[in-house]
């Protein structure tokens, strides 16, 4: 859908942004547009003016039942952020060249064009259906509050629905627990009654995390499990004890429970940095360590830490000395990493090096005499009992008694080895003919002799 706004200036030289549909000849007929969009089935979600470079959300001045279309819409904020930019260009477009008087004029139109889709948003008409009360962003019935909600103060009453009373959005407020509303940095006032008591769920969803409202109810359990709910008026700023002779105030559990900087107590500061209290300790500094949270496991809640609270007077010294010692630390652990490359390095090029050498020695050989001939030689030459084949090597020792020289093995496959066999080096099988002759690379053959 299409058409046009045309800016024309009243008797009171305040002005408005008209209507225009050229092509169905219909002119101030904002009104119209919404039912225009319901006959064509599509909800009228955006509308937006362009001008020049520049665009602006008009969709308030068309829009009169916003409930409808809320849910549809992107985030407002980021929505906002975007048009943030294109809605300076449109009013720079809808101006033209400015003096500084019209300077003054156009910042005036702006400011009366946005009042009025301000104010059509605050005069948005009592929804007739009772959903539309559930997430409507200026009305609400009692009917639809949560467990965690409630009426305060209860009026005015601005009309009805099926006979249920209807009141402003505004006076719903949130209830919590007193540790609740602890890490908002409030306190309930004293002898403060709760607004609601609730039975603590027995029900737990293992690995579910609660949500923001479900909280509540893990943080103090009454007598009967239940849980005791405060509304915000009930409460005052939170008073903690502040911090005496460098020793830190803490709780019953020895920490200091950091949910935000308004929970810290005076006179400290939180130093959420790894390790960072053995160094404390080193000094003889008194901490506590900072509690920021809770981590949800298996439908249990554990703390979760984040360094320490110490007293501001000690902070800077504590600081120096904590990088003092993450230098020593980075240095260590550079000497380890490049000992540990080094040694790996080594582990490497000693692997490379016997690696070749053992090629040098028996690959050539191998490769001169393929696999399958050395089997084929092996099976055809050495059919006897292997242990009447005595093929080991004979020790110096040996030699020395015997008065032989030494016997140097070489390897099995030596390239252009060519075998000798001496005459003294047989054997014979008592009552055979058959001989072993023997080369000094440890080869062996059996002949069978005429």
């Amino acid at each position: 859908m299409y058409w046009a706004e045309v800016y024309c200036t009243g008797d009171n030289s305040t002005g408005k942004w008209v209507h225009v549909d050229a092509v169905n000849a219909i002119i101030d007929g904002e009104h119209k547009v919404e039912a225009a969009a319901a006959a064509c089935k599509t909800n009228l979600r955006y509308v937006v003016a362009f001008a020049g470079q520049g665009a602006k959300d008009v969709t308030r001045r068309y829009c009169a039942k916003w409930y409808k279309i809320a849910s549809h819409r992107v985030n407002s904020t980021w929505w906002d952020a975007v048009l943030l930019p294109l809605k300076e260009l449109e009013s720079g477009a809808t101006e033209g060249t400015h003096t500084m008087s019209n300077n003054v004029k156009s910042d005036e139109r702006t400011y009366l064009e946005d009042m009025e889709l301000e104010t059509k948003a605050l005069t948005e008409p009592l929804p007739t259906n009772q959903q539309a009360y559930k997430s409507h962003h200026l009305y609400a019935l009692e009917r639809w509050l949560t467990k965690y909600q409630i009426l305060h103060p209860k009026g005015p009453i601005l009309g009805f629905c099926s006979g249920h009373p209807v009141y402003p959005r505004a006076c719903v407020q949130m209830l919590h627990t007193k540790e609740r509303w602890m890490r908002e940095g409030l306190q309930l006032k004293v002898n403060e009654l709760p607004v609601k008591v609730l039975k603590r769920s027995i029900k737990v969803n293992k690995g579910k995390v609660p949500e923001a409202d479900e909280d509540d109810e893990n943080d103090s359990v009454g007598p009967g499990g239940t849980v005791d709910l405060f509304g915000k008026w009930q409460t005052e700023p939170l008073c903690l004890p502040s911090a005496e002779n460098g020793i830190v105030p803490k709780n019953d559990r020895g920490q200091v429970d950091v949910w935000s900087e308004k929970c810290l107590p005076p006179g400290t500061v939180h130093l959420g940095f790894p390790r960072i209290f053995a160094i404390a300790k080193k000094l003889k500094i008194d901490y506590a360590p900072a509690m920021v949270g809770f981590d949800f496991r298996n439908g249990r809640s554990i703390p979760v830490y984040n360094g320490i609270v110490v007293c501001s007077e000690f902070k800077n010294t504590i600081l120096e000395a904590y990088a003092e010692e993450e230098e020593r630390r980075g240095a260590e652990e550079r000497r380890k990493n490049e000992a540990q490359a080094i040694s790996r390095w080594y582990q490497l090029l000693s692997s490379i090096v016997t690696r070749q050498r053992l090629n040098n020695r028996y690959a050539e050989g191998i490769s001169t005499q393929p696999l399958s001939d050395i089997q084929k030689t092996n099976d055809t030459f050495h059919h006897h009992d292997p242990s009447e084949d005595v093929t080991e090597p004979i020790s110096d020792q040996a030699n020395e008694d015997v008065g032989q020289p030494d016997v140097v093995l070489r390897p099995l496959f030596e390239e252009d080895h060519e075998h000798v066999f001496l005459t003294n080096d047989t054997g014979s099988n008592v009552g055979s003919s058959i001989r072993t002759k023997r080369c000094q690379c440890g080869f062996s053959i059996e002949v069978e002799e005429l």
